[in-house]
């Protein structure tokens, strides 16, 4: 007994050090498929070319109220698609309505997307040479057709490649941030906003535009996203440095590789979340040129950036699996954060040609120490081989091991089997995602 003790002691207190874990929720690759043998993992076929190059996660209306769902923007040999995903298993579940009488045109007539805070989908083309207008393409129910929201004379500029969206429909503070390839001096950053018209709020046709002054190479794939304090990230595919700049456009803070040993081939960082002195992002790791294939790209990367230095700082506090080993197509992909309102955050990754993903960042280091929670009137019992939950209903089981590693979990059931397992574990129990308990258990 003794020694169990002190094995046990000894074990929590291994997994009280674990800063940060992150998890695969799920995942379509062939990586995840070889690993697993899963039907479930398995790579979609319109992954089989570079087209498949947008991604969106965010709430939307449907015919059965608000849901969750993530949203991949293809224009492939299967046809130009946005697919809508479930947002718990990655399963396909539908594909939205494209009445070609209202999508129609540009170089290619979809090509990116972004969510508004309130549900809105939005949809761009992709304008090059002479193929414009640029348009953007509105869904407010996924059981309903698209609307034209906006049609802007773009000229031989290349717009659409990649979008950001924020902000809300409703109140009008919705932006879409766009930027138009090597055609910009300065490469001026657009973005159209919102105005009311006869009380309703509506895009504008023309953008507005940000004089950021940054520094970019020819490249038609930049990507724009917000930072901390109201700044910006930048970054584009031609160079291997990333910008982060400050909220009123003065000055970009540490523009340096991001980190130093990053080879060139990386998308814009995400920004996450500010924890003390240290902001977190996070992106899509690629590779560069030859090195794209190699094992150790295709992968989310999460960065820890000293608030004091700027990105000068950034360090990779965690990564993901690779997804394959496929090239990229232009380096298409991006990363999606969404937060949990637990503290958690989940990454959404799409890696043209190798796959889409989900992972979950947890852990003390981003504030999210949660792994010591009681609650006397929720019961854990071994029956059977299964962890069972009595005194609640779970919205998940979670099984860590003493390193703060997950290694299995269910979501709204209370029995969780846990295949033989022996040694020293913690159980986590969630209700409508938060932590409502932990406890070690001994197996």
């Amino acid at each position: 007994m003794k020694k169990n003790l002190l094995i046990l002691l000894c074990s929590l207190s291994v997994f009280a050090t674990a800063q940060v874990t992150f998890t695969r929720v799920w995942e379509r690759s062939d990586s995840a498929f070889t690993a697993s043998a899963l039907d479930a993992n398995k790579k979609p076929s319109y992954f089989d070319d570079a087209n498949t190059r947008g991604i969106a996660v965010g709430k939307i209306n449907s015919n059965n109220g608000m849901v969750d769902r993530v949203f991949l923007v293809s224009r492939n040999v299967q046809g130009n698609v946005v697919r809508v995903l479930d947002i718990n298993t990655g399963a396909d579940v539908k594909s939205l309505n494209m009445d070609a009488t209202v999508i129609s045109g540009g170089g290619f007539p979809i090509s990116d997307a972004g969510v508004t805070e309130d549900g809105v989908l939005l949809v761009s083309n992709c304008t090059h040479s002479s193929s414009g207008p640029y348009k953007i393409y509105k869904w407010t129910n996924e059981d309903a057709a698209p609307v034209k929201e906006i049609e802007f004379v773009s000229g031989a500029a290349r717009y659409g490649d990649k979008i950001t969206v924020t902000g809300k429909y409703s109140d009008g503070t919705a932006r879409i941030y766009t930027i138009a390839g090597a055609a910009l001096t300065n490469y001026k950053v657009q973005y159209f906003e919102m105005e009311q018209v006869g009380g309703i709020w509506k895009f504008k046709q023309t953008p507005s535009e940000l004089n950021t002054s940054i520094t970019a190479a020819s490249s038609n794939f930049h990507q724009f996203t917000p930072g901390p304090d109201g700044g910006y990230y930048f970054r584009s595919v031609g160079l291997s440095n990333i910008q982060q700049i400050k909220s009123d456009l003065t000055a970009n803070i540490g523009n340096t590789p991001f980190p130093t040993v990053l080879p060139q081939g990386g998308t814009a960082p995400v920004y996450i979340k500010t924890v003390g002195n240290f902001d977190y992002a996070c992106y899509l790791q690629y590779g560069s040129n030859a090195n794209y294939a190699a094992p150790a790209n295709n992968k989310i990367q999460v960065v820890k950036i000293d608030r004091s230095l700027g990105i000068t700082s950034a360090t990779v506090l965690i990564s993901s699996p690779s997804f394959g080993k496929i090239a990229p197509g232009n380096g298409a992909g991006h990363v999606v954060v969404k937060h949990q309102t637990n503290g958690d955050v989940d990454i959404f990754a799409l890696s043209t040609q190798n796959g889409v993903s989900r992972y979950r960042l947890s852990g003390a280091e981003i504030g999210t120490d949660v792994r010591n929670v009681t609650n006397n009137s929720i019961k854990i019992n071994i029956v059977d081989n299964n962890i069972r939950v009595d005194g609640a209903s779970p919205s998940s089981i979670e099984l860590f091991n003493t390193l703060g590693q997950k290694l299995t979990s269910i979501s709204n059931s209370n029995t969780l089997n846990i295949n033989k397992l022996k040694g020293i574990f913690i159980v986590q129990i969630k209700s409508e995602g938060k932590v409502v308990k932990t406890e070690k258990i001994s197996l």
